[in-house]
């Protein structure tokens, strides 16, 4: 009954997320989520406070991808499957031009908006690290998902603040299909 109740608190959350580090790999998606949600059934009452579980959960995912690597799944297939949860064009650029870490730490950050403890644990580093993949991603992301739009680097109108313009960009690429989630 309690693994029942955990697998629906975190299994549809987690599997959107799999997805995301996943770039669209469905399968390898799927299985991450499977395997995270196995592993922390002898572990329900370690895991009972849901944002600890959630960051728990996240890092289990996180080791599965890239232990699998990159899978030779078509690019339209993963663009297809991340469109189901309301990514666009853009968006999909933005995060294909990260790593597995850095695509973990920024939707952990900025898409399911986890605090900073969290995310050091979904990514496995510590502070100083994780600020530094961070940084690193957001770059990444903005540039790729504004080349993508065609918007220029320098665009007088976007927040100043980095992270700002990375969530701004998000918000308008992601739209409202992940906040449904």
């Amino acid at each position: 009954m309690l693994q029942a109740a955990f697998r629906d608190l975190h299994g549809s959350r987690l599997h959107g997320f799999a997805l995301l580090v996943a770039l669209g790999d469905r399968r390898m998606a799927s299985a991450a989520t499977a395997n995270a949600l196995s592993a922390a059934s002898p572990r329900l009452a370690e895991l009972r406070h849901p944002e600890r579980a959630a960051a728990w959960l996240r890092n289990h995912v996180v080791q599965d991808v890239r232990a699998a690597g990159r899978t030779p799944v078509p690019e339209a297939e993963r663009r297809a499957a991340l469109r189901g949860l309301g990514v666009a064009e853009p968006a999909f650029d933005g995060l294909a031009a990260l790593s597995t870490l850095e695509r973990a730490a920024l939707v952990s950050a900025s898409v399911e908006r986890l605090d900073a403890l969290d995310v050091e644990r979904v990514v496995g580093r510590t502070q100083a690290d994780t600020s530094r993949l961070l940084e690193r991603a957001r770059k990444g992301y903005l540039a790729a998902a504004m080349a993508r739009e065609g918007s220029p680097r320098t665009d007088p109108n976007a927040p100043a603040d980095l992270a700002a313009r990375v969530e701004a960009v998000a918000a308008r690429t992601m739209g409202s299909g992940w906040a449904a989630r």
